[in-house]
């Protein structure tokens, strides 16, 4: 039922937004990379702060980079941290009909 009402209202928001429809997708792609650096994090077993050590940075930044409201993610950190995790990271582009490369980052 909530997830009807949700659906229904970004479908009439971004009927009437063209703002709305470019900015919905991008905030979904944040909410999917602070998910991931979540449970990376999580299936490793460790604390922000024990994860943090290992990518020598603050808890704080991975504190951020949980957050779906943070935008400034980079690459190397998705990759330390992936490595600190013992796991592999791999960068997908494609571009129909086409074009398709993936490529292991970790």
């Amino acid at each position: 039922m909530i997830q009807d009402q949700h659906s229904e209202f970004v479908k009439q928001r971004a009927q009437r937004s063209a703002r709305y429809r470019k900015a919905y997708p991008r905030y979904l792609q944040r909410i999917d990379l602070a998910m991931m650096v979540r449970e990376m994090r999580e299936a490793t077993g460790l604390s922000q702060k024990q994860l943090a050590e290992r990518v020598r940075t603050t808890q704080s930044v991975i504190a951020r980079l949980e957050d779906a409201e943070y935008a400034g993610q980079s690459l190397r950190m998705l990759e330390r941290i992936a490595a600190a995790c013992n796991m592999s990271l791999k960068l997908h582009a494609e571009k129909y009909p086409d074009f398709d490369r993936e490529v292991a980052l970790v």
